[in-house]
């Protein structure tokens, strides 16, 4: 990562199987690398058991006044952020199931993959772009799916999914470029990190052979990415693999 006093990260999502993972793998670096950490980590009620060391921020990203609140406070606790890392996301919950149909296609539903897929995540970003701007060497990762792919895309179904994916990989794409005219522009990228065992993916992945990759093995990949990513990366789609990553090529987005 370079020479620094202390690395600042935020990571939305903080308390699901990759984001809460991803944690553990920064306090790990930290510990091995002796380089202070300051890490902000958002969850979506006060209520959702949380991981010590790590200030946390309650975000609903269905509401936006969550997300001015939560950045209002993170400001008031750092005027730096060297890493931005979105984790959320939402395919299905008490409101309904990925549609396999038209028929099932249901507007609360949909609205939901909307808000927490694309919209949220692009708010949160938004509102911490001051802070992104007075680090040194910014970096935001928001974690996407190649199922948000228009042109790679042959079975259908999960509608509201793979539309509010393929919302958010245009929004990281116009946020890239208009970062890019920052004095010091950011890296910012969308990530495909894969089918990982989570709660998001658990009910689609009982009988997948292979099995899905662990959520520790995703983020070990993602922070080692994160490491080495610079501003040539902005605005890539990066698909993890079992080699690592790779630039998915544009038409795939």
């Amino acid at each position: 990562m370079g020479l620094m006093d202390s690395l600042k990260v935020l990571i939305i999502g903080g308390t699901g199987a990759i984001g809460g993972e991803l944690i553990r793998r920064y306090q790990e670096w930290s510990l091995s690398s002796g380089i202070p950490l300051d890490l902000y980590a958002t969850r979506r009620d006060g209520l959702s058991p949380v991981q010590s060391g790590v200030t946390w921020l309650t975000v609903d990203l269905r509401c936006p006044e969550t997300i001015s609140a939560a950045a209002e406070k993170l400001s008031s606790l750092t005027t730096t952020l060297n890493h931005w890392v979105c984790c959320s996301g939402y395919l299905h919950s008490e409101i309904g199931s990925p549609e396999k149909a038209l028929k099932a296609l249901e507007s609360e539903k949909i609205l939901g993959d909307f808000a927490v897929n694309s919209l949220g995540p692009l708010m949160m970003f938004q509102a911490c772009m001051a802070l992104l701007k007075a680090a040194p060497l910014p970096k935001a990762v928001f974690l996407s799916a190649q199922v948000g792919s228009i042109e790679d895309n042959r079975s259908g179904g999960w509608y509201g999914y793979r539309m509010s994916k393929a919302a958010l990989n245009r929004g990281v794409r116009c946020a890239a470029v208009e970062c890019g005219r920052w004095r010091r522009p950011p890296a910012v990228v969308a990530v495909h990190p894969g089918t990982t065992i989570s709660g998001l993916s658990e009910p689609f992945t009982a009988h997948r052979h292979p099995p899905p990759q662990t959520a520790e093995r995703c983020a070990e990949q993602l922070l080692s990415r994160i490491q080495s990513l610079g501003v040539k990366d902005s605005g890539h789609s990066l698909r993890m693999t079992v080699h690592g990553f790779m630039f998915l090529p544009l038409m795939f987005e």
